[in-house]
């Protein structure tokens, strides 16, 4: 499929091949980036295929005459392919197996930083990396390892093939021993959002609450992955868009014989999307644990009563909820109210439901009290809130 993107402000289009997956966020990410350079710049054509990674070599790029290259160089038959072309090319790799040419990755340093801190801010003590062979997850793995140990902390590691060669039923297998060896509670850090999710379903399996016994965050925010995980998966965006924008103009640049300067560009990620499975506090009292989970699986059905905790938890009301204040700081009560409008929040940022319909999601017989609790928590009503959300 070829696709051809034009500006009229140049007589001369450049010829670029755009060899990489368009199978995943994150790939899908970078071409709106390239896509955006474009725009703004104009004269290129470009020819982009429909892969999935993995797939075998393109060798119709040896005889298309093409000015230039972009590609996600991942093996060495690949590297030796693109060598041939003798063409000005911008790797989107980690792999690194042309030497001498310009790449443009991810800050993993700083992605491993973002899952500390917010590991950190959850109360963790304990800790777990899992990732696999690719030189990315590696990265991530050591500087989250290094990062760790200098503030006194062990990192309990599990690292797999490259996922291109898995076979997903053994590898859950593999997970799960590991996760049965691990302390709790304990925080991990998968290196992508696909091993986040095996982890995920690993615990459900073992019936480890996910997130009070182990939370979890991933890598990449692919709301196809995060948001079909049961609890849905919290993860660190990587800023794919100027990652491709940064690629499009070094390529251009070096088409125009123009001094690029170093060779690696690591682009920083955005942030946390934060979800269900680290949305908690580490406690290591696990009747509280368990009533925080009770908590947020109940809060927004309508019906929540301390009375059902007390059911299963061995104390008295009193103590139970001065223990419970006291290790997550806020009331039972409170904490119902949080995950409330956090429900709402996400209602009114992410859909176009009427009021009447969120209220009834989140647990409220009545909207003039959803809107009056929200306002009271907010400190504005839901229609202003989703004014400035859109």
């Amino acid at each position: 499929m070829k696709q051809h993107f034009r500006n009229n402000a140049y007589n001369k289009n450049l010829k670029v091949a755009l060899l990489m997956e368009t199978s995943n966020e994150y790939a899908r990410g970078i071409i709106k980036g390239i896509y955006g350079y474009i725009k703004e710049h104009g004269n290129w054509d470009v020819f982009l295929g429909e892969y999935s990674r993995g797939e075998p070599n393109p060798e119709w790029i040896l005889s298309w005459k093409s000015d230039g290259i972009i590609a996600r160089i991942e093996n060495k038959s690949m590297a030796e392919l693109i060598t041939k072309c003798d063409l000005p090319t911008i790797d989107l790799s980690a792999a690194n197996l042309i030497p001498g040419i310009p790449w443009v990755e991810t800050d993993d340093k700083s992605i491993a930083t973002l899952a500390i801190k917010h590991l950190n801010e959850c109360g963790f003590t304990n800790f777990g990396f899992a990732g696999s062979g690719f030189n990315w997850s590696k990265w991530r793995r050591d500087y989250f390892e290094e990062d760790l140990n200098q503030k006194g902390f062990q990192c309990h590691t599990f690292s797999s093939a490259n996922y291109l060669k898995l076979n997903w039923l053994e590898q859950q297998e593999k997970i799960q021993n590991w996760l049965k060896t691990l302390p709790k509670p304990i925080g991990i850090f998968a290196g992508y959002d696909l091993m986040g999710r095996l982890i995920i379903d690993s615990c459900n399996k073992l019936g480890y609450m996910v997130p009070e016994e182990v939370a979890v965050i991933g890598v990449d925010n692919d709301p196809l992955i995060c948001e079909l995980c049961s609890p849905p998966l919290s993860s660190i965006i990587p800023d794919t868009y100027k990652t491709g924008y940064v690629a499009a103009s070094l390529l251009e640049s070096a088409i125009a014989k123009k001094d690029l300067g170093k060779l690696a560009h690591r682009i920083k990620p955005l942030g946390i999307k934060k979800r269900r499975s680290s949305d908690t506090v580490a406690i290591d009292d696990p009747h509280i644990s368990k009533a925080m989970h009770y908590i947020f699986e109940n809060a927004n059905s309508g019906t929540f009563n301390i009375d059902d905790i007390l059911a299963f938890v061995p104390m008295s009301r009193r103590v139970f909820e001065k223990r419970f204040t006291d290790l997550i700081g806020r009331t039972p009560y409170k904490e119902m109210q949080r995950i409330r409008v956090n429900r709402i929040k996400e209602l009114l940022k992410e859909t176009d439901l009427p009021l009447f319909e969120i209220a009834y999601r989140s647990g409220f017989e009545h909207v003039s009290y959803m809107s009056y609790l929200f306002k009271r928590e907010t400190g504005i009503t839901p229609a202003v809130y989703r004014e400035r959300s859109a």
